[in-house]
């Protein structure tokens, strides 16, 4: 892991603006920076492949880097009350961004689609809660790659199965690094 790369980003993390984070990954990406092979999950299994790039130790951001086979993406989730920042370092993503609208006695929620936008090479993206809904996924013909930075180490959040007439139940889930 390049100590520049994480130089940067922990001083815009400093900053306490995720669009510091955002804005800086994309200046690194500019200049190649994340190019290294290091942030490459090394294979494609089933599910897009999720691995920890660098954990802060003071514990205020994680790396991660994910690799996305054609039509890999994730359910409708959250982000467990962290920020994030993430770009696309190789590929075409497709985002589709949720904005909870209700929530009922069953804990059932209700969202409403925002916008979908479609992310290339040099694409960064924010997510704060509460605005932190979303599906993200590979929209190209060939593995996709992203970088991500969260506000610290997101072991776990909730995904949201569709339900009938427009709501959407909660399921909290771990999530594990690849090997």
């Amino acid at each position: 892991m390049s100590v520049g790369l994480v130089e940067s980003i922990r001083r815009a993390v400093k900053d306490d603006r995720v669009t510091s984070v955002a804005n800086t990954i994309a200046r690194l990406h500019e200049y190649g920076i994340l190019e290294d092979r290091a942030l490459y999950p090394s294979a494609l299994s089933e599910h897009y492949a999720r691995r920890l790039v660098w954990r802060d130790p003071g514990g205020r951001f994680v790396l991660v880097a994910m690799t996305w086979a054609p039509g890999q993406m994730t359910r409708l989730h959250d982000h467990d009350g962290l920020w994030g920042a993430e770009i696309v370092v190789a590929g075409t993503m497709r985002e589709t961004a949720y904005r909870l609208v209700d929530r009922d006695e069953g804990d059932r929620h209700r969202f409403v689609r925002e916008n979908v936008r479609i992310a290339t090479k040099g694409s960064t993206s924010v997510i704060c809660p509460p605005h932190d809904y979303h599906m993200f996924g590979n929209a190209g013909t060939t593995p996709a790659h992203t970088l991500h930075v969260y506000g610290g180490a997101m072991a776990q959040c909730n995904v949201f199965a569709p339900e009938f007439d427009g709501w959407w139940r909660p399921q909290n889930i771990q999530l594990q690094y690849d090997a």
